[in-house]
């Protein structure tokens, strides 16, 4: 059987071609969804008995419902990315509800797992691994390098950053527009998250890296480096030749994606399994996924000492998840076994007063760093 993944690259545009042709007809938006989910439901799902509730949640793994969903994600971020007034809106389509309910339990089931038998990873080392990928990546202007090592070390998405990601609301990502260095507070930046869900709006926070002081210059390098529009739209190569003959690689997109055995390479080269303790049976796979769990237990481990106030449950690694205070999904990310040396020299406060960007924007939530 075809797997999710080709059939869904061989549906995606017969869906967007479909959803433009229904409307030229005159049908009204729910419509155009509700004929394109039905689209979209026949080619992942052959056998559309599957779709029954409890037909087709026992032999499905974790990885499959994982992939079905992002599938489906990137099925309504393809519709609405040509057609905002569908940002949102509840009948854009979406995974069956008894799949979602079985992937979320075999989520939490592996969180639990995770927490119970976690990685044990050398949190210095990692971090200077990160570092000297950095140096390498900006060097050689290889923007994927940089992008996973910057995951490493400032507690982003995997494309909060990559101008070449246009977000599901019209916004790409631009230098003094939606992420912004700040100079008054060495260390510490502003961003607008790629994080757009359900017609909600997540508004723009600051947030910080936990590297030492000195190497604050290099992490604004890499911040704009990832951020130019120059260097994220160079060619994008996929081929390991070209990699290992250290060419330079503009950012990827659905256009161009890294192969397996390029960023098996990649993660090689760097050295970043060379940070890892022990494994503890964990399969997580070297990705700017993993850098950002592994900033987040740096972080709630007072890599930077928290002022008194943050010094309460979650709170600075709700933070700089950007996630809502409390949020139960911060707990998945607390999953590795770190105990990194505190940074000196700096404190981690939140924001009580808003922050006023350069060009008069105010930010009213989030982290920064003063020095001490």
């Amino acid at each position: 059987m075809t797997s999710f993944a080709k059939r869904y690259r061989e549906t995606a545009e017969t869906c967007k071609e479909a959803f433009k042709r229904l409307r030229t007809e005159g049908n009204s938006s729910e419509q155009c969804c509700i004929c394109v989910d039905e689209i979209f439901k026949t080619a992942l799902f052959p056998n559309l008995k599957e779709l029954l509730p409890g037909a087709a949640a026992e032999p499905y793994s974790l990885a499959q419902l994982e992939s079905m969903n992002r599938h489906y994600v990137d099925l309504r971020k393809e519709l609405t990315s040509e057609n905002h007034e569908l940002f949102g809106r509840d009948f854009l389509p979406k995974m069956p509800k008894h799949l979602q309910d079985e992937r979320s339990k075999l989520t939490q089931a592996r969180v639990e797992l995770c927490i119970k038998q976690p990685m044990k990873i050398d949190a210095d080392k990692m971090i200077q691994i990160a570092i000297n990928g950095l140096k390498l990546g900006l060097k050689d202007k290889i923007y994927g390098e940089v992008k996973i090592c910057f995951s490493f070390v400032c507690c982003v998405r995997s494309n909060d950053l990559n101008p070449k990601m246009r977000r599901t609301n019209g916004l790409i990502p631009e230098i003094n527009k939606t992420h912004y260095w700040l100079d008054q507070f060495p260390g510490t930046f502003a961003m607008t998250p790629s994080k757009q869900k359900d017609g909600k709006v997540y508004a723009d926070f600051t947030n910080i890296t936990i590297v030492k002081p000195e190497y604050y210059p290099l992490i604004e390098e890499a911040f704009r480096f990832l951020l130019s529009h120059e260097h994220a739209n160079k060619h994008c190569y996929g081929g390991l030749k070209d990699y290992e003959s250290r060419k330079e690689c503009g950012a990827q997109s659905k256009d161009c994606e890294w192969s397996t055995r390029v960023r098996k390479k990649m993660i090689e080269f760097i050295g970043f399994e060379t940070a890892i303790i022990d494994r503890n049976g964990s399969k997580d796979l070297i990705t700017e996924t993993f850098g950002r769990r592994f900033v987040a237990c740096c972080v709630n481990k007072e890599i930077i000492r928290f002022e008194d106030d943050l010094n309460v449950g979650n709170m600075a690694v709700d933070s700089v998840l950007g996630h809502n205070q409390g949020s139960t999904a911060t707990r998945g990310y607390l999953r590795y076994n770190v105990r990194p040396t505190q940074v000196t020299g700096v404190i981690l406060k939140k924001i009580d007063d808003p922050i006023i960007l350069s060009d008069g924007k105010q930010i009213n939530q989030g982290l920064f760093l003063q020095q001490t």
